[in-house]
């Protein structure tokens, strides 16, 4: 038995109970939420957005600050849709493969797996490795490392 999918409005109900200080808006059958998070006590204070509406995966963009740093030698984004058009969306979760159902409680895993990538983006930005997990290698390599390895 498929669990039914929480709809945009129920959504941004407990996201707004579990996040009292955030706003947001529903609009033609889309939720758009904010929320301001601060992932580690020497972190800095991320603007979160997540879009949802039925039928569609939810959305999730770091809009402050804008544009987001990047470690060295880097040339985009870690886990990111669309880098080029700069809207900041954040790849949590491979789409397609049930990490993410509508039955799900967006507060409790989109802002939750946001909150993760931001606390991994930090150290991504100061040491050029990614440790968020998953596909693919966001690691920078090193000037120095370049140098070093045979040829």
């Amino acid at each position: 038995m498929e669990n039914k999918a929480i709809t945009p409005i129920q959504q941004f109900n407990i996201l707004r109970h579990e996040f009292p200080e955030s706003s947001g808006t529903i609009q033609c059958g889309t939720m758009t939420w904010f929320g301001e998070f601060t992932p580690s006590a020497l972190s800095d204070t991320y603007k979160l957005k997540i879009t949802y509406k039925l039928g569609q995966a939810p959305k999730a963009y770091i809009v402050s600050p804008k544009p987001l740093q990047l470690a060295e030698g880097a040339k985009r984004l870690p886990h990111t849709y669309n880098y080029s058009n700069g809207k900041q969306q954040l790849c949590l979760y491979l789409p397609g493969t049930g990490e993410w159902r509508p039955s799900m409680v967006i507060a409790q895993t989109i802002v939750h797996w946001a909150v993760q990538w931001m606390y991994y983006y930090e150290i991504w930005v100061t040491t050029g490795r990614w440790m968020g997990g998953g596909h693919g290698n966001w690691d920078v390599e090193k000037i120095e490392e370049k140098i070093s390895k045979p040829v």
